[in-house]
């Protein structure tokens, strides 16, 4: 083992040069310690024959190749790959839960030769939950001879001491970090003994870190049997269910990862065809243990530690139902009444019931597998989630008149009212924001994302941004998405921090923003926008408003009260009377109220003044990313759909030279019904070109309309048409008589 060369190798900086000579000087020596020490010490740890090989070779050949490929090099120039190199030895005996039981590395950045365990922080955050896990750790910890380095890699490393590292943790999972805990002995380059006298110094960690390697081993026997039990989950055979006496079908979609410790499976209930409402089951793993969801249209009502189920023998999986909701009109005894309410719906359904709690099935640990059919176990699960949520009338489904529960007057009808009291943490860091929306299926670049960002964010006072561009270009699900993310929240989350309000074409002053004084009801008349305002007042936390399409009234004028209060910072008068207490007399308009308004341009909207435009930053969304959009699209569309999507990029391509071009909205459905279409029996299907034909005439060409200048295109359209479905084609027909128009009347459009 030459020290000097090994040093020299991850000291080069010229990067493909750098991983070359790694692989070829360092990863050998790495490779020859690592044979050694198992061929010594195999007879006293036969585990160790048993130990998948992992190494750093692959990184560094991809790096070195990438490095020399004039697309990537310049992004590779100043990498850090090649300046360590390490072998380690991986325990994969656990269903997905792999985990580290040694490595070795050479580290050219601080000079050192590590033996150490490393592990991701998941384990550690599980110690740490309760004071009986903490105690255990603890005493692990102490088991440690002094000798043992510990140290955690976050953004940086830091070095711990054994009293140190549960505060650490702890302080980490407050934070929301998870470093990365490493234990062993690190040896500076110029200290390192022999080769054989490395192997011996290997074997004396190994046998110091055995108290950790239990720990880590035992976490991922614990986390494997649950994420065994979520496989039994991913089936997507359709349930038939009874609701209130009407029957229902639930049909699944395939299983999603959306993100590394999060798996989802949507699902739709349909009565006799017709969608009633949609749901999630969500698998979580690593947060640190492993539970499951139920949620109903976008909101969660029933979670579950799958660790519960683990033990010997048969466990019965049981749920204590309770809601606990905060707001206006809330109250313990509400809560109490929606629970008795709750409980009685799940004994009428023909659940087994202890008290309060309900039982879902049965897992018996010996066959790994649960008493009931899984289909029976998902029934239950949804069943149960779709009577909460009837309960508290997110959801109404039809009832007999026996069974019928009329709410309290306004119970229920405005998220306003209530919510979950659910925890909402609001981040504002950009690169989390990014990662959570690129987690989405939807398609926005980093640079329309940072610069709405910017937009809302730059001012501390004032948060007004105007997104412009062509119908279906995501305006409005970009302010849903950065919501969401701005709390943390999946993309289609249910946020009680954002609202999105229609705006009528007959809004004509402020009193549709703000409400009014009703002096023949006397009361105050109330409004989404205000009760948002309130709200983030009362609350403090960032309240997103999106005003949807605010230009189908004139802006300046309802919204005239919110412009003069952000810019003088003076309050709004709302009304002087002394009786009325859930409304202020006089409104301030909070720092932490974030307002966007969505626009489009066309003959049923109106122009914005410069009053308006002064105050806003106005962004315009009409690029669309068509690779993006493919990309993200579900495999089934693909596989089905491909030689359409060609000819849709080649549409899209010929009408936004003129500015004609469709969003990812129409795009979307216009796959949906493609593929619906190739679904069908193929006795009743439409031909293949007859539906593409017919989706182009219902979804493209409607939004056409021109003079001379677009003569071109309609002359090419024609062409295209033609050669793709033939002259008798309901596209060709509309183009050739626009076509016509256009030379007789210097100006056509698809309407007759």
């Amino acid at each position: 083992m030459n020290i000097d060369q090994i040093k020299e190798a991850l000291s080069i900086p010229e990067t493909s040069l750098r991983c070359e000579r790694v692989l070829d000087v360092v990863q050998p020596v790495l490779r020859q310690l690592l044979d050694s020490f198992k061929t010594k010490y195999a007879n006293q740890a036969p585990d160790l024959i048993d130990y998948y090989v992992h190494t750093y070779e692959s990184t560094l050949r991809t790096t070195m190749h990438d490095a020399r490929n004039p697309k990537y090099a310049e992004s590779k120039a100043n990498s850090d790959i090649g300046k360590k190199a390490f072998v380690e030895l991986i325990d994969k005996r656990y269903f997905q839960s792999d985990y580290s039981a040694l490595m070795l590395a050479f580290n050219g950045l601080d000079r050192t030769f590590k033996i150490v365990i490393s592990s991701p922080f998941h384990p550690f955050w599980e110690a740490v939950r309760n004071l009986r896990n903490t105690e255990a750790f603890n005493s692990i910890l102490n088991s440690l001879s002094d000798e043992v380095i510990i140290y955690a890699i976050d953004k940086e490393e830091v070095s711990l001491r054994k009293e140190e590292l549960v505060p650490y943790i702890s302080q980490a999972v407050s934070d929301k970090r998870k470093p990365s805990i490493y234990f062993g002995t690190v040896i500076d380059f110029n200290e390192l003994p022999s080769a054989q006298d490395l192997v011996d110094l290997i074997w004396k960690t190994w046998n110091e870190l055995e108290p950790i390697r239990l720990f880590i081993r035992n976490h991922a026997e614990t986390q494997a049997l649950s994420l065994s039990i979520f496989e039994h989950f991913n089936t997507q055979e359709d349930i038939a269910l009874k609701l209130h006496n009407k029957e229902y079908l639930v049909k699944f979609d395939q299983v999603n990862t959306i993100k590394t410790n999060h798996r989802r499976q949507k699902f739709n209930i349909y009565n006799k065809g017709q969608l009633v409402t949609d749901g999630m089951l969500d698998q979580y793993s690593r947060d640190p243990h492993e539970f499951i969801g139920v949620f109903i249209n976008g909101k969660s009502y029933l979670y579950y530690n799958m660790r519960n189920l683990h033990g010997d023998g048969k466990v019965n999986w049981t749920v204590l139902k309770s809601f606990r909701f905060r707001g206006e009109n809330q109250s313990p005894s509400k809560n109490k009444d929606y629970g008795e309410r709750a409980v009685a719906e799940l004994v009428k359904h023909g659940f087994e019931m202890d008290g309060t709690s309900f039982k879902i099935g049965t897992w018996d640990n010996q066959q790994q597998q649960f008493i009931e059919p899984i289909t029976e176990i998902k029934k239950r699960l949804i069943t149960a989630a779709a009577l909460f949520a009837d309960t508290i009338k997110q959801i109404t489904l039809p009832k007999d008149q026996s069974d019928d529960f009329t709410a309290p007057e306004n119970e229920g009808q405005d998220s306003e009212e209530f919510q979950i009291d659910e925890v909402f943490q609001h981040d504002f860091n950009l690169s989390k924001i990014l990662s959570n929306v690129h987690e989405s299926p939807f398609t926005y670049s980093n640079s329309i994302i940072r610069d709405f960002h910017l937009n809302l964010v730059s001012l501390e006072d004032k948060h007004f941004v105007i997104l412009n561009g062509i119908s279906g270009t995501g305006k409005t699900r970009l302010c849903l998405l950065y919501a969401n993310a701005v709390y943390g929240k999946t993309y289609d989350a249910l946020n009680p921090y954002l609202k999105v309000i229609p705006v009528r074409p007959d809004w004509t002053d402020s009193t549709s923003l703000f409400g009014y004084y009703s002096a023949l009801e006397k009361r105050y008349v109330r409004t989404p926008f205000l009760n948002a305002v309130l709200q983030a007042i009362e609350e403090g936390k960032p309240m997103f408003v999106v005003l949807d399409e605010m230009n189908l009234a004139r802006v300046e004028y309802y919204l005239s009260d919110y412009l003069s209060a952000i810019e003088s910072r003076q309050p709004i008068r709302l009304h002087t009377e002394s009786q009325i207490t859930d409304v202020p007399q006089e409104l301030h308009i909070p720092h932490n109220l974030y307002v966007i308004g969505t626009i489009n341009v066309d003959e049923t909207t109106h122009s914005i003044s410069d009053k308006v435009l002064d105050r806003a930053f106005v962004m315009t969304l009409s690029d669309v990313d068509l690779d993006q959009f493919w990309e993200n699209v579900e495999s089934k569309y693909k596989a089905v759909l491909h030689e359409e999507w060609g000819h849709l990029e080649q549409l899209h391509f010929s009408l936004s030279r003129y500015d004609l071009h469709f969003g990812y909205r129409t795009m979307n459905e216009m796959l949906r019904k493609l593929y619906a279409n190739a679904e069908l029996d193929q006795d009743i299907r439409m031909d293949k070109n007859d539906a593409f034909d017919r989706v182009i005439a219902e979804k493209v060409l409607p939004k056409i309309r021109g003079d001379e200048r677009i003569e071109s295109l309609l002359e090419s359209l024609i062409d295209w048409t033609s050669s793709l479905f033939g002259n008798h084609s309901q596209s060709y027909g509309h183009l050739r008589r626009m076509k016509g128009e256009l030379d007789r009347y210097g100006a056509a459009q698809f309407w007759r």
